[in-house]
């Protein structure tokens, strides 16, 4: 795998599907964001994890998707589709962030 597709938790682990999804939360002021928001699966973060876990270690057996395995991880990666979500923003995060910038630390 290359390592330009670290994982942004991370940073060690690589990155092995990408989900993007549509998605909106309502702010502090009561206005509604709207957005897309990648949803990953990191062959370190998440190879634990009973949705992910299985994707995982069909690309440590496998280094890229095989023809003849299209069926399993269709499945693997229907389940996990069907399954994820954004995770929903930090607002201490967004709220730091947003104090780093008027500061001009940003």
């Amino acid at each position: 795998m290359s390592r330009d597709w670290a994982c942004p938790r991370c940073h060690a682990g690589d990155v092995l599907a990408i989900l993007r999804l549509p998605h909106t939360w309502t702010s502090a002021s009561g206005n509604v964001v709207r957005g897309v928001r990648d949803v990953l699966v990191c062959a370190r973060c998440d190879a634990g994890d009973p949705l992910t876990g299985p994707i995982v270690t069909y690309f440590a057996v496998h280094e890229s998707a095989q023809p003849e395995d299209a069926a399993l991880l269709a499945r693997l990666l229907r389940r996990w589709i069907d399954q994820a979500r954004p995770p929903k923003p930090d607002e201490d995060v967004l709220d730091a962030e947003a104090e780093a910038w008027y500061r001009g630390d940003l």
